[in-house]
């Protein structure tokens, strides 16, 4: 596992207890690694994905109730047992009637072991999850106060979670912010226009409009807009002086 250039890491606390030896640590960067016994050195996780964004979902076990230890522990301690008067029965040439019967009391141990320890497992399990930059902007952004409770992408990018593209927002911020995502105002603008986003006439679209205009403000050459967007150097005009398509703004 490969650290990015000023990449920081920073362990993980849970609100409960857990049974696992296993450690988890999240980075300014996004990303999310576990330590144990089979990754001492981290272990980088693969996020799920919901609605876009990154999801962290892990699988704890809690600890283990005293009674509950105990009564393993004798059905381990039986089962071991077993399995050495087994071992001793066969090495001292037992008639096979005893050997059998010893071999289906642990068959019956083991099965009763694996039954309990199954049932133990389904009572004991924590299934735990949280978006991938909460946990960056939790770590690595100071929250302002309690009502800022969303964390955004500034950029609107979902899967691009490096603190510096997070910021704790409160709802109304955070809706003001997501009126000016081009996916937003894309959808607004074609439900604007309906049948009129696209022309015949015209072959433009809002997006290629978006697309013109950004193009408009870098200066690049009339007659290359006109060969790109096979319309007339009249139509182009009147979009940069704002009489035609007049709502739609530049591309980002």
């Amino acid at each position: 596992m490969t650290d990015y250039t000023g990449e920081q890491w920073k362990p993980i606390e849970f609100d409960f207890e857990y049974s696992n030896e296993t450690r988890f640590e999240v980075s300014n960067y996004g990303r999310v690694r576990s330590f144990h016994k089979r990754a001492p050195n981290g272990n980088i996780l693969k996020p799920g994905i919901t609605l876009g964004y990154e999801v962290i979902v892990l699988r704890f076990l809690k600890p283990r109730d005293k009674k509950v230890q105990e009564e393993f522990d004798a059905l381990e301690e039986e089962v071991a047992k077993l399995t050495d008067q087994l071992t001793r029965n066969k090495k001292a040439g037992e008639n096979e009637a005893i050997i059998n019967e010893t071999t289906t009391r642990l068959n019956k141990l083991n099965q009763q072991l694996k039954k309990k320890r199954a049932e133990d497992i389904k009572l004991r399990r924590i299934n735990w999850q949280s978006l991938a930059h909460r946990i960056v902007a939790t770590y690595f952004l100071e929250r302002p106060s309690k009502e800022h409770t969303i964390v955004a992408h500034l950029d609107y990018q979902k899967r691009n979670n490096s603190y510096r593209n997070l910021k704790w927002m409160t709802p109304a911020e955070n809706y003001a912010h997501q009126q000016k995502s081009p996916n937003v105002i894309k959808d607004k603008l074609e439900k604007q226009y309906g049948n009129k986003t696209k022309s015949k006439a015209t072959k433009l679209t809002v997006t290629r409009v978006m697309l013109l205009k950004k193009m408009l403000n870098q200066g690049k050459p009339m007659k290359q807009l006109v060969k790109l967007f096979k319309v007339t150097e009249t139509q182009i005009f009147r979009i940069k002086r704002g009489e035609n398509w007049k709502d739609i703004e530049a591309a980002k």
